[in-house]
């Protein structure tokens, strides 16, 4: 027997059950507390109407509690299995329809209510038909709140196997659990999850969950959000949002045109209602290197705002008052600092300082730490914080050397899109804006790996939200000189062609961080390990003879490998010629984003990068070069590519160069950029050819 505690609206419990006229029930209790004594209640038009007449918006009710008798019981089983049949059906006709998809989304219907009171409520109904192994994850399900904030309640959740038997999951069985992932986090959000019984290929799952915020932050924040559709096709999207009538909402639907993108507006009682509704969605097929599935499907943002005014002065106010310098934070930078002059140079140590010295733990109790932070001086006293903590921190200590800044919201590249068009508090990350010299440039100080200038390539090309500046912005993307690596051959190949040398990797910007991080991650055995396994990728029996590295925690000094490597008959031997093949230039000039012919989306990067190479080949006495390559320029809008080889005396020096020069290549575009990239791919792939004369 299912023990559910009702927290939802009326309609919500009549869906569940199935009941579509009269409900027995002893109490209807309502969102103000009172509490109305009914023998039955007949929901029509929206509305509860009671055994003695009178009525009551639907978005009024709290819960109703039933009646224990059998009968009351009873006539909800008899309808839930007429619902059960028409999933079935749904599901035995959409598999036809899409016989090689891993699930199918039968119902996934949203609603977002709020209140006259400012409270509001989030109600979610989905359903999804699972047809292959990685799927069955849709059966273990999860719910995060807030204490103190917000409710969440299991309205219904089973299973129904493709024979039409139903196993309920009960609600009393959710475990509660706090946040976990890869950065430690002291937050008052907890987390209902739970695993429903039998899942199994050829089921459905169905799950309805409700959450009610009965404690909001701020009563004007309301951002409802929806997504129409995802990497499996879904028969059904649909999308309600009710504001008090005398409210205005503004909204906006990307990547949707037409009439689907415009809402059906009623009115219902004292609510205005808009209701967006999707039929039988295309599921969206990934391509290599597209943007995130939440930018490129339908979607729908919303807010009570016209303009940023609100939500600049609500946490304006916090971050002001935040980034207060105070005698604790004076004298910290004056220790960072020491006897620099040099404003860059004193930006530098205080950035670095911040990264390596204060760490990432999140540690949250309010809209006002939650947006805004805690107070500088208590991030320092800490020596931890989490992103908009560490920005609110770096911002005060910028103020002592007198440079301007300010912390940023942002939604991350790899995150659905940040459409700033409509107002709302959508961001998963904070960082710094920087003014310095006549330039505005942006810092992330949560990484414990950037050496100035760099900074996480996720923040390269996104959005800002700058509340103190009371401006929309957007964060640049370096130049592919700022995000570069160098790999520097000095080889000597002998006649029988043994190759010895020194590889060299000098490098810079989010290329330097990836490996300075790896560096720190691992031991010198595994080090050892990951470099031999390198360059048995160029040279199966290679062998690595010394390795050395500058010190990866050192954020002052630029990061360099050095690999002293052996290549026994790497050469490939045709008569008296000997065919050469560049290292590495075929390793790192694939381009899995080229593969297909034709494309749906646009190709987008994290940032911008630059290859450069370098080989200094001395060849072995009696043998000459025989027809070097010819130089190459290659040039699109998106990207360039150039190499030279000549001869100096019995040394042969290769040189190229690969920049991409934008993080995203529109779909429009992919055949320009297609070609060029496989004209780099085949430029890789020419060996030099070395002909013995004696």
């Amino acid at each position: 027997m299912m023990r559910v505690l009702f927290k939802a609206i009326a309609p919500a419990i009549l869906a569940v059950f199935g009941l579509a006229g009269v409900v027995w029930a002893e109490t209807v209790e309502l969102f103000d507390g009172s509490r109305i004594e009914a023998k039955s209640v007949t929901f029509q038009d929206d509305k509860l109407v009671l055994d003695d007449g009178r009525v009551i918006p639907r978005n009024d009710v709290r819960r109703i509690l039933f009646e224990r008798g059998q009968t009351a019981q009873a006539a909800p089983a008899a309808v839930s299995d007429s619902d059960v049949q028409e999933l079935l059906r749904k599901a035995a006709a959409a598999k036809e329809k899409y016989p090689d998809v891993g699930s199918i989304t039968l119902i996934d219907d949203g609603e977002y209510t709020l209140r006259p009171d400012g409270t509001q409520l989030e109600r979610t109904h989905y359903a999804i038909k699972i047809l292959k192994e990685p799927w069955k994850s849709a059966g273990q399900i999860g719910q995060v709140y807030e204490e103190g904030r917000n409710r969440v309640t299991l309205v219904r959740a089973r299973t129904i196997s493709p024979d039409g038997a139903i196993h309920e999951f009960d609600p009393a069985d959710l475990k509660e659990s706090k946040p976990t992932g890869g950065i430690l986090s002291f937050q008052k959000n907890k987390t209902l999850r739970g695993q429903l019984p039998e899942v199994e290929i050829g089921s459905i799952v169905e799950v309805i969950w409700e959450d009610e915020t009965y404690n909001p932050y701020d009563k004007e924040l309301f951002f409802p959000r929806w997504f129409f559709g995802t990497t499996e096709p879904s028969l059904s999207s649909q999308m309600t949002i009710r504001i008090p009538r005398e409210r205005k909402l503004n909204y906006k639907v990307v990547n949707l045109q037409g009439a689907a993108a415009e809402p059906q507006v009623t009115e219902e009682g004292d609510y205005r209602v808009y209701r967006w509704a999707l039929q039988d969605i295309e599921h969206i097929i990934p391509e290599p290197a597209m943007p995130s599935v939440g930018q490129v499907a339908p979607y729908l943002q919303a807010s009570l705002f016209e303009n940023w005014d609100y939500i600049f002065d609500f946490l304006g106010k916090f971050q002001r008052e935040h980034t207060q310098v105070t005698p604790e934070v004076e004298a910290k930078v004056a220790q960072i600092v020491g006897d620099s002059t040099d404003p860059e140079e004193k930006l530098a140590k205080i950035y670095h300082w911040l990264q390596r010295e204060n760490r990432y733990i999140s540690v949250k109790g309010s809209m006002g730490s939650g947006w805004s932070g805690h107070p500088a001086e208590l991030t320092l006293k800490n020596k931890f914080g989490d992103c908009i903590d560490k920005a609110i921190l770096f911002t005060a200590m910028l103020k002592v050397v007198g440079i301007e800044s300010s912390p940023v919201i942002v939604m991350t590249n790899h995150m659905p899109a940040d459409d700033r068009s409509v107002p709302t508090l959508y961001g998963n990350h904070a960082i710094t804006e920087v003014r310095l010299g006549g330039k505005v440039f942006h810092l992330d100080a949560t990484s414990t790996i950037s050496r100035y200038p760099a900074f996480n390539a996720s923040d390269h090309g996104v959005t800002t939200i700058n509340v103190l500046e009371r401006k929309i912005g957007m964060v640049e993307v370096p130049s592919p000189e700022s995000n570069r690596m160098n790999l520097d051959f000095d080889l000597k190949v002998d006649a029988e062609g043994n190759v010895n040398g020194v590889v060299t990797l000098e490098m810079n910007g989010f290329v330097e961080s990836s490996l300075r991080q790896g560096l720190e991650q691992v031991n010198k055995m595994m080090l050892k390990m990951y470099a031999q396994q390198f360059i048995n990728r160029i040279s199966p029996g290679a062998t690595l003879e010394k390795i050395e590295t500058t010190d990866e925690k050192d954020l002052t000094v630029p990061l360099k490998v050095t690999l002293q490597v052996r290549l026994p008959e790497y050469p490939t031997f045709a008569g008296d010629l000997m065919i050469f093949k560049l290292p590495v230039s075929e390793m790192i000039h694939q381009f899995d984003e080229a593969a297909l012919e034709k494309r749906q989306f646009d190709i987008e990067y994290a940032t911008s990068l630059q290859l450069r190479q370098r080989m200094r080949l001395a060849l072995p006495e009696g043998y000459v070069s025989k027809g070097l390559p010819e130089p190459m320029r290659l040039a699109t809008k998106y990207a360039t590519y150039e190499s030279k080889c000549r001869a100096d005396g019995q040394t042969l020096v290769f040189e190229d160069n690969f920049s991409r020069l934008r993080r995203v290549v529109p779909q429009e575009d992919y055949q320009e950029y297609k070609r060029f990239l496989e004209q780099v791919a085949d430029a890789a792939k020419v060996p030099l050819f070395l002909y013995k004369t004696r």
